[in-house]
C-alpha cells in the first residue's frame, strides 16, 4: 500500500471494518517471505473461510445443547463410543501437538495452518455427520449425550490454543462454554504434556487409533469421489441410490461403511479388490428410490418454510402438501424430522399447530 497512490488503509479504519481478530489471522497465516496482500475483499474471504466456519460450529453446538437442555457437568467422564467422537478427539490431539511444536519454533504460520485444517475437518466432517445425533428427533439419547460432552470438550480446548491468535473470539467462546464467571481463556494453562498423555489414555491403543485415522481418511476419499460421480451424473444427494461399489484392497469395518452410506445416500456399499481406489455408483432409479427423493425434497421444503416463518426448533406444525408419499414409513419420517403433528393433502401450507 502506498499513501501517494491513494490505496493505503488507515489502521483504525481497517480494524473497525475488518475486525482485529480477522486482521491478526491474516498476518499469522502469511508466509513471511512474501508480500502480504491486504484489503477488505481478502479480509472477507479470511473471515468466511475461518472465523465464520468456527462460529457456525459453536453456534450449532449451543443451539442444540439449549434445545436438548444439556449442560456441562464438572468432572463428567468422556466415553468415546462413536467413531466420529474418537476421530475428532484424535484430530484434536494432533492439532495440539502440531500447534505447540510450531509455536516453540516461533512458526506462527504453521501453527495457524494446523488450527485452520482442524476447524475445516470439524465443520465438514464431524459436525456434518453428527447433525442427526442431536435435536428432538435424535434416535439415541446416549449417543446424543456423548456428542455434547465430546464437542464441548473439543471446543473448550480448541479455544485455549486459539487464544494467542484470535484473543477476542477465543475468549467469547471459552467464557460462554465454561461459565466460570469472569475467568478468561487468557488466564488458563496451555494444554501440556500431561494433558496430551491423558488424552491418549482416553483414546486407547495408539495402534488402533492410527488404524482408525487411516481408514477415516479412506472413507473421506471414497465420499469425495462419490460426490464427484453424483455431480457428473447430475444426481443430487437427496436422490437415494441402490449401491456404490468400491474397488480397493483395504476394506473398512462395518461402522465406517455406514458413514459412506449416510453421506452418499446409498442403500448398500459393495467392496471389491482393486489396487487403485475407484468407485462406481448404481445410477438406476426405481420408483421406490424416486419416492424417497421426493420425500427428502418435501422435508427440505417444510424445514425451509419453518425457518422463513421463524418457527422455533421445538414448535410442532401442521402441514398441507399437494404430494405425499404413499409409504407410511416415509410419512412418519417427514413427521419426525420436521416436528409435524398432522399432515394432509392440499395446497402447500405450514402453520404452527395448536
Amino acid at each position: 500500500m502506498h499513501k501517494s497512490w491513494g490505496n493505503a488503509i488507515e489502521f483504525n479504519e481497517g480494524a473497525e471494518k475488518i475486525g482485529v481478530d480477522v486482521m491478526r489471522w491474516m498476518y499469522v497465516r502469511q508466509n513471511p517471505s512474501d508480500n502480504l496482500l491486504f484489503g477488505y475483499k481478502i479480509a472477507d474471504e479470511t473471515r468466511r473461510k475461518f472465523h465464520l466456519t468456527l462460529w457456525n460450529i459453536y453456534n450449532f453446538f449451543v443451539t442444540y445443547a439449549n434445545l436438548d437442555d444439556w449442560h456441562p457437568v464438572a468432572g463428567q467422564p468422556i466415553i468415546l463410543r462413536n467413531l466420529l467422537d474418537v476421530w475428532v478427539t484424535s484430530r484434536l490431539q494432533e492439532t495440539l501437538l502440531g500447534v505447540t511444536k510450531s509455536l516453540e519454533d516461533y512458526d506462527a504460520r504453521s501453527a495457524s495452518q494446523f488450527i485452520e485444517d482442524f476447524v475445516q475437518d470439524m465443520s465438514l466432517w464431524y459436525i456434518r455427520r453428527s447433525r442427526n445425533r442431536v435435536g428432538l428427533s435424535a434416535p439415541d439419547a446416549t449417543d446424543k449425550k456423548d456428542f455434547y460432552i465430546v464437542c464441548h470438550f473439543v471446543l473448550v480446548n480448541l479455544t485455549k490454543i486459539l487464544a494467542p491468535f484470535t484473543p477476542f473470539l477465543a475468549d467469547i467462546i471459552f467464557t460462554n462454554l465454561v461459565k466460570l464467571g469472569t475467568i478468561s481463556v487468557h488466564l488458563i494453562d496451555w494444554p501440556d504434556a500431561k494433558f496430551v498423555k491423558n488424552l491418549q489414555g482416553l483414546l486407547g491403543e495408539k495402534k488402533e487409533v492410527k488404524k482408525l485415522m487411516k481408514y477415516m481418511h479412506l472413507v473421506r476419499s471414497v465420499v469425495e469421489k462419490g460426490h464427484s460421480a453424483r455431480k457428473e451424473a447430475r444426481l443430487p444427494v437427496r436422490q437415494p441410490l441402490a449401491s456404490i461399489t468400491i474397488y480397493f484392497d483395504e476394506r473398512c469395518d462395518a461402522r465406517m461403511l455406514k458413514l459412506i452410506e449416510d453421506e452418499l445416500n446409498v442403500k448398500e456399499v459393495i467392496w471389491k479388490k482393486g489396487k487403485e481406489l475407484k468407485i462406481k455408483l448404481d445410477t438406476k432409479i426405481t420408483p421406490e428410490l424416486e419416492e424417497e427423493a421426493k420425500t427428502r425434497e418435501l422435508i427440505r421444503k417444510i424445514q425451509g418454510t419453518r425457518k422463513e416463518m421463524g418457527i422455533t426448533l421445538t414448535q410442532k406444525v401442521t402441514v398441507l402438501s399437494p404430494w405425499l408419499p404413499l409409504n407410511k414409513d416415509l410419512i412418519q419420517r417427514v413427521k419426525d424430522i420436521t416436528l409435524t403433528r398432522d399432515i394432509g393433502k392440499g395446497d402447500f401450507e405450514v402453520k404452527v399447530s395448536n
